[in-house]
C-alpha cells in the first residue's frame, strides 16, 4: 500500500516526465497551473449533486428510476410464481389421475391381447384337430406353421406361462403330424424304391406322380419343423454334440440307410469286423455317390421354395451318413487300441475316408467329421505314438548297414543327386503331413509338427553316427552321399516352409509363444507374411543344424584332399628353383616331374568328388580347395623359395598349363581362384629391367599418399591388383637376377 509521501513522489515524477524543461519557464508554469485549475473546477462541478446538469447527477437519477422499476417487476414475478405453483399442483393431480387410467387401459389391453393369443391358439388347435380328422394335410401343415409363427413372435415376451402353453401345444401337434407325415413319407419312398442300393438302383426312373407326392410330403415335413426357440435340447454324447438334427425330409430318407448300416456293421454279422473299417467307410461313400443327385434334384427345390436357403440337402445327406461313421468308429475304438496294426490301419482308412469326402464330394471343413473321433485325447495320443513308432522303424530300415541302396542316387542328374534314403525319408514326412494337415484344431497340427521336427533331428543324428563311423579315405566313403542327403532335405524343408500349411503353423506357433511369454503379439497374419522364408519358418532351427552338419562334411572332404595334396607336394616344394636352366620356348616345356604326384592326386580326388557330389555342393568344395591350395603354394613355395629366370618360367608353366586346366572344366576362368599364384608368376617373370624399376618405384614411394602414390598404378601395369606394395617387393626380392641383398619395406 502506497503512502502519501509515495504519492507525492509519483506525482513529481509524472510532472518531470511529461513537462521536463518546460518547468523552468515561468510563463509555461502559469499556463500549466491554469490548465489544472480549470480541470479541478470542472471535476468539482461534476461531483456537485445539487447541479442538475451534472452528468453524475443525471446518472444517479436514472439509476434510482431503474431500481424502482426492478422492485416493481420483482413483486409481479413473485405473484406469478405463486399462481404457477398452484396451477402445477392442480395439473400434477390431474396427471396422476390420468396415468392411473392409462395404466389400467394398458393392463386391460395386454389382458385382451393375451386372451386373443390364447383364443387364437385354441382356435388353431381346434382347427388343426378338425383338419386332421378331415385328412387335409396341406391345411394341417399351414395351421402348424401359423402356430410356429406365433411362437416366434412371443420369443421375447415375458409371458412365460403363455409361452409354455404354446410350446406344449406345438410339441403335441408336432409329434402327431410328424408321425402322420412320416408314415406317408415312408410309403412314397418305398414306392420309388428308395434307397437305391444293390439291384434296384437305376433300374427304372421313379414315376412323376410318386416324385410329386414325395415333394409334397417333404414340403409338409419342412413346414412342421419346430422353431428354434421352441426346440428342446437333445441329450447326446459330447462327440455327437456338433451334429445338429437333420431336417425332417433328410432324416426320414436316411432311416432305411441307417437300418441297413446297423444290420451289416453291428452285432454278429460277418461284415462287422474291426480290422476292416474300410468296409463301412466304402459303403457310406457309395451311398453318398448313389443318392446325392436325387436329393439335389428333387428335395433341394422344395427347400429353396420355402426360403430355407440355410439348408443344403446334399450336405444334410452327407452329414447324416458321416454321423453313422463317427458313431461306429467311436464304438470300435476301445477294442482297436489293443492291436497296433489294426489301430494304425483304422487311422489310415479314417483319414482316407475324410480326404475323399472333402476332395470328391466337397464336404466342408466347417462340418463335423470323422476327425472328431481321432482327436479325442486318448485316441490322439495313441495315434501320435503309432506315428512315431512306425516312422522310427522305417528309418531303421532306411539306414540299415546291410541295405545297399541306402545312399544310391535315384537320379543321374549331377546337379540333383537325390539319394534313396533322402527320398524315402522326405516321402515319410510328406505322408505324415498329408495325414494331419486337415485336422481342424491348430493345437493338434502343432503336435504333429513337433513330431516331424523330432524325426528330422533323429534322422540327422543317425547320419552323424554314420559319418563318425567312417574310416579310411573319406572321399571314397559315404560322406559325399550323406552331404547330398542333407542338402536335398534342406532344399525340401525350405520349399515346405513357404507353403500355406506350414506358414499357418508358424503363425500359430508364434502366437502361442507370445501368449506363453505374455508378450504383445508380433504378427498380424493376413496371408501375406512379411518375414524371410529362409530364416523365419517352422524349420528354421532344424535347418540350421542340417546346414551346419553339411558344411562340416564338405570341409572334411576338402581338407582331406588338401592333406593328400600337401603330402604329395613335399618334393615339389623342395625343387631348386634358383638353379633351373632357362627354356624360353613354352612349347618344349613339360611339367616338373616332382609335381606329377601332386597333380595326379588332385585330379583324381576332384573327379571323385564331382562324380559323388551334387553340382552345387561340388562347386563349394572345389572352390574351397582352389582357394586353400592357392594360399598353401604361395606361402610354402613362393615365399619360401628363390627363383632364377628359368625357375620362374617353369613355375609359371606348372601353374598356368597344368594347375589351371585341372579346374578349367569347372570354371571358365580358373585363374580367378588362384590370385596369389597368378600375380606371383607375373612378378617373377617380368623382365629384369621392369622388375628393378618396379621395385625402386615401390620403395621410393613408401609413405606417399593421395595423387603422389602411384604404386597401385605401377603394380596394375604388370597385372598385380591384390598384393600390397610391401608384398610385391617381397616377391620381387625372391628373384635371383635382381640383387643378392634383399630390400623390403618395413
Amino acid at each position: 500500500m502506497t503512502t502519501e509521501e509515495d504519492e507525492v513522489q509519483n506525482i513529481i515524477q509524472f510532472i518531470n516526465d511529461k513537462y521536463g524543461k518546460d518547468l523552468l519557464d515561468l510563463q509555461r508554469c502559469k499556463e500549466i497551473q491554469k490548465e489544472y485549475a480549470d480541470k479541478i473546477k470542472y471535476i468539482e462541478s461534476e461531483l456537485d449533486l445539487t447541479n442538475e446538469t451534472s452528468s453524475i447527477t443525471l446518472l444517479i437519477n436514472k439509476i434510482d428510476k431503474n431500481v424502482d422499476l426492478i422492485d416493481e417487476n420483482v413483486g409481479k414475478s413473485n405473484s406469478l410464481l405463486g399462481d404457477i405453483r398452484n396451477d402445477l399442483n392442480e395439473v400434477d393431480e390431474i396427471r396422476r389421475t390420468i396415468q392411473d387410467y392409462v395404466d389400467k387401459i394398458n393392463k386391460l389391453e395386454c389382458l385382451l391381447q393375451y386372451l386373443k393369443v390364447i383364443q387364437r391358439i385354441e382356435f388353431l388347435n381346434l382347427d388343426l384337430q378338425k383338419e386332421i380328422s378331415n385328412g387335409d394335410d396341406e391345411k394341417c401343415a399351414t395351421i402348424f406353421a401359423n402356430l410356429c409363427e406365433i411362437s416366434r413372435n412371443l420369443m421375447n415376451s415375458n409371458a412365460r406361462n403363455l409361452r409354455g402353453h404354446l410350446k406344449e401345444t406345438l410339441f403335441h401337434w408336432h409329434i402327431i403330424l410328424k408321425e402322420k407325415f412320416a408314415r406317408d413319407f415312408e410309403e412314397v419312398i418305398k414306392a420309388i424304391k428308395w434307397p437305391f442300393v444293390n439291384t434296384n438302383f437305376s433300374l427304372q426312373t421313379p414315376s412323376q406322380s410318386n416324385i410329386q407326392r414325395l415333394q409334397i410330403i417333404a414340403e409338409y415335413l419342412l413346414q412342421i419343423e419346430m422353431p428354434e426357440e421352441s426346440s428342446s435340447p437333445v441329450i447326446t454324447s459330447a462327440l455327437l454334440s456338433n451334429f445338429p438334427p437333420l431336417c425332417l425330409p433328410l432324416h426320414y430318407l436316411l432311416v432305411p440307410l441307417k437300418k441297413r448300416f446297423l444290420y451289416h456293421f453291428y452285432g454278429a454279422r460277418q461284415t462287422n469286423r474291426i480290422d476292416k473299417p474300410e468296409w463301412y467307410f466304402t459303403q457310406i461313400l457309395s451311398w453318398i455317390r448313389d443318392h446325392e443327385d436325387f436329393v439335389t434334384k428333387w428335395i433341394q427345390p422344395i427347400i429353396d421354395r420355402l426360403g430355407m436357403h440355410h439348408i443344403d440337402a446334399k450336405m444334410e445327406l452327407m452329414r447324416g451318413l458321416v454321423q453313422l461313421a463317427v458313431e461306429k468308429l467311436h464304438s470300435d475304438i476301445p477294442n482297436l487300441q489293443f492291436d497296433d496294426f489294426v489301430f494304425s490301419h483304422c487311422i489310415d482308412e479314417a483319414l482316407g475316408f475324410d480326404r475323399e469326402l472333402r476332395e470328391t464330394y466337397h464336404y466342408p471343413s466347417t462340418q463335423s467329421s470323422i476327425l472328431a473321433v481321432l482327436t479325442q485325447g486318448a485316441v490322439f495320443m495313441k495315434w501320435m505314438k503309432m506315428e512315431h513308432k512306425y516312422a522310427t522303424e522305417k528309418m531303421d530300415v532306411m539306414l540299415a548297414p546291410n541295405v545297399y541302396e541306402t545312399f544310391q542316387p535315384i537320379s543321374t542328374d549331377d546337379d540333383n543327386l537325390i539319394t534313396t534314403c533322402a527320398d524315402n525319408f522326405m516321402t515319410l514326412l510328406q505322408t505324415i503331413t498329408e495325414r494331419y494337415e486337415l485336422l481342424p484344431q491348430p493345437g493338434h497340427r502343432l503336435q504333429f509338427l513337433e513330431l516331424q521336427l523330432e524325426l528330422l533331428d533323429d534322422f540327422r543324428v543317425r547320419l552323424l553316427q554314420l559319418v563318425n563311423a567312417e574310416t579310411g579315405n573319406v572321399v571314397e566313403s559315404k560322406l559325399p552321399m550323406i552331404a547330398n542327403t542333407l542338402y536335398y532335405i534342406e532344399n525340401v524343408l525350405v520349399d515346405w516352409g513357404s507353403t500355406l500349411h506350414f506358414l499357418n503353423l508358424f503363425y500359430y506357433k508364434s502366437q502361442l509363444e507370445n501368449v506363453e511369454s505374455k508378450n504383445i503379439p508380433l504378427l498380424d497374419y493376413d496371408g501375406t507374411p512379411g518375414f524371410e522364408m529362409e530364416t523365419e519358418t517352422v524349420f528354421a532351427d532344424i535347418l540350421s543344424l542340417y546346414r551346419h552338419m553339411r558344411k562340416d562334411i564338405l570341409c572334411t572332404l576338402a581338407e582331406t584332399v588338401l592333406i593328400e595334396v600337401k603330402t604329395r607336394s613335399k618334393e615339389y616344394r623342395r625343387e631348386r628353383w634358383s638353379t633351373m636352366p632357362l627354356n624360353k620356348e613354352m612349347r618344349s616345356m613339360s611339367l616338373t616331374p616332382s609335381a606329377c604326384p601332386l597333380f595326379e592326386i588332385l585330379g583324381t580326388r576332384l573327379h571323385q568328388l564331382q562324380k559323388n557330389l551334387t553340382g552345387k555342393l561340388f562347386k563349394i568344395v572345389w572352390q574351397f580347395i582352389a582357394n586353400q591350395l592357392d594360399t598353401y603354394l604361395f606361402e610354402d613355395l613362393v615365399l619360401d623359395s628363390r627363383f632364377n629366370e628359368g625357375g620362374a618360367l617353369q613355375f609359371k608353366f606348372d601353374v598356368t598349363r597344368n594347375l589351371y586346366p585341372l579346374f578349367s572344366q569347372f570354371s571358365e576362368k580358373p585363374d580367378n581362384f588362384f590370385t596369389q599364384l597368378n600375380e606371383s608368376c607375373n612378378l617373377l617373370t617380368i623382365s629384369k629391367g621392369s622388375a628393378l624399376l618396379l621395385r625402386e618405384t615401390l620403395v621410393a614411394l613408401e609413405g606417399a599418399t593421395g595423387v603422389e602414390d602411384r604404386r597401385g598404378a605401377a603394380l596394375k601395369e604388370v597385372g598385380v591388383v591384390n598384393f600390397t606394395p610391401k608384398m610385391a617387393v617381397t616377391i620381387l626380392n625372391q628373384r635371383t637376377d635382381i640383387t643378392v641383398q634383399r630390400m623390403s619395406i618395413d
